[in-house]
């Protein structure tokens, strides 16, 4: 340890980084910076003597292989206690206490739930990130995605620049999925939130849009529960191959550069005998791609959009708004002859479409999208007809607007509900005869009658001109010795 820390000294380490690099205490890198060579070899060279807690060494090992888990403080007064001979201090004892608990036998109770290794079963999914060296002298982070074939460990990894967002996630399963020539049954993945949103009570809540993804090319998401990374040991153990093997110590130009010199890398990686399986993870791969399923490239080809929760998605720079019902969910889009058509993705029909603009930064709505079909126009008029029923011509008004607006009829009858619960009953009253008398009526006709008898109703209720008193506002004028007197008294 002390030639270590002499040797990082002299290549312009400092003790900060020393230690974090070590694993020590900045003061232990210190002690040993300051140190004699002298002084250190002697150190290093003495020999320690028999304990002088030797005497307890079968009672404390028959307490331990009873107790594991009993605290060494706890052992150390149970032992002074029955020998009280021995004079040395606590701290002693509890490097004594751990040679014994080192010597010990593990008993692990781990139960792991990821354990299937059948071929064509399943994949194991990670991520990783981590700084590399560039040639330029900088320094720049490099994020990336790692996918094992749990029968023959044959490993891919997507890499890139920028914190992978679902839809990075996605491109990054279809590119391990051409690598593999196929997908397996399952995947398996801890609680990233590009997988999961939330678990309560092993309920899993996936993330929409990938599950969406899931579902279409026909593979199971298996989570972990959490903070159990041993679940997807093998994938875990490719996390580090990848930054110390591979990304450590190598200098790039640029990402591109990372992802020609990875694949390079992979080719060499999968080729080597693994040590569990004995075999190299390629040739086992040969065998293993024969029982995974073959992708959709048709699903692949085409783009897919999610809407958003306003029902807008992005195409070229311009937003398109979809119907009501597939807001937060993805669809297909297809450019043909000018016209962005949209499809459902799961049964492929065709749902609506706009003409493609030029420009940019432009929202193009269909109005009939934010419909709510759902209700019918019967609930809808029933509805208004109870909203109106205390007044003597509310039905009458009710299927005058059914019968003036047949297109625009659902439309036409929400805004009345909503106009009956904004009004009192004597606006109401004093409106109705107004509007049963027009020739066509319409809801923004309705609603400014309706401000009218408001304004009228609150005039009929003013207090009359003739009632009120005016003030006498003209200037009254004194003569001079007026203020002159006021003076003279002061």
């Amino acid at each position: 340890m002390y030639h270590t820390i002499k040797t990082l000294s002299k290549l312009g380490k400092s003790q900060r980084e020393t230690a974090f690099e070590l694993g020590l205490s900045k003061t232990t890198v210190n002690k040993y910076c300051r140190m004699d060579e002298a002084i250190a070899e002697v150190r290093c060279c003495r020999r320690t003597g028999n304990s002088t807690f030797s005497i307890a060494e079968d009672y404390v090992r028959n307490r331990l292989a009873n107790y594991p888990k009993l605290r060494a403080s706890r052992l150390y007064e149970e032992v002074i206690t029955k020998y009280p001979n021995i004079k040395s201090k606590q701290r002693a004892f509890r490097n004594f206490v751990k040679q014994i608990r080192d010597g010990l036998p593990k008993s692990s109770k781990r139960l792991f739930s990821i354990v299937d290794s059948s071929p064509g079963h399943q994949v194991q999914v990670d991520m990783g990130e981590t700084w590399i060296d560039l040639v330029s002298g900088n320094r720049t982070k490099v994020y990336f995605c790692s996918f094992v074939l749990s029968f023959s460990r044959q490993l891919y990894v997507h890499c890139q620049s920028t914190p992978y967002k679902t839809k990075d996630f996605i491109v990054a399963h279809q590119h391990a999925f051409q690598y593999f020539g196929g997908y397996p049954k399952e995947c398996v993945y801890d609680q990233t939130k590009l997988v999961v949103i939330k678990e309560v009570y092993r309920e899993v809540l996936f993330n929409h849009e990938f599950h969406q993804y899931a579902n279409n090319i026909g593979f199971h998401p298996h989570v972990c529960e959490g903070y159990d990374p041993q679940s997807k040991g093998k994938v875990e153990r490719c996390i580090q191959e990848v930054k110390q093997g591979f990304l450590y110590g190598t200098k790039f130009h640029d990402i591109v550069d990372v992802r020609n010199k990875m694949h390079d890398w992979l080719n060499k990686f999968n080729r080597r005998v693994h040590a569990t399986t004995n075999q190299a993870p390629h040739k086992l791969w040969e065998e293993e791609k024969l029982l995974l399923k073959q992708l959709n490239t048709d699903f692949l080809a085409r783009n897919i959009r999610r809407a958003d929760k306003t029902g807008l998605i992005s195409f070229c720079g311009n937003k398109y708004s979809v119907p009501l019902n597939y807001q937060n969910k993805m669809v297909y889009v297809d450019e043909l002859d000018g016209m962005l058509m949209i499809s459902d993705i799961d049964t492929g029909k065709f749902v609506t479409d706009h003409n493609i603009s030029f420009e940019k930064g432009r929202i193009f709505k269909n109005q009939n999208h934010y419909r709510d079909y759902s209700i019918t126009l019967n609930e809808l008029k029933e509805k208004a007809l109870r909203q109106l029923s205390e007044h003597d011509n509310g039905t009458v008004l009710v299927e005058k607007v059914i019968t003036d607006n047949p297109r625009i009829a659902r439309d036409q009858l929400r805004a009345l509900i909503r106009l009956s619960g904004k009004y009192d009953y004597t606006t109401w009253s004093k409106a109705m005869p107004s509007m049963v008398n027009m020739p066509i009526i319409k809801a923004t006709l309705i609603e400014d009658i309706l401000i009218r008898a408001q304004y009228h109703k609150k005039m009929d209720f003013a207090l009359p001109m003739e009632n009120v008193q005016t003030v006498n506002r003209s200037l009254i004028q004194r003569p001079l010795s007026a203020y002159m007197e006021v003076l003279n008294n002061d």
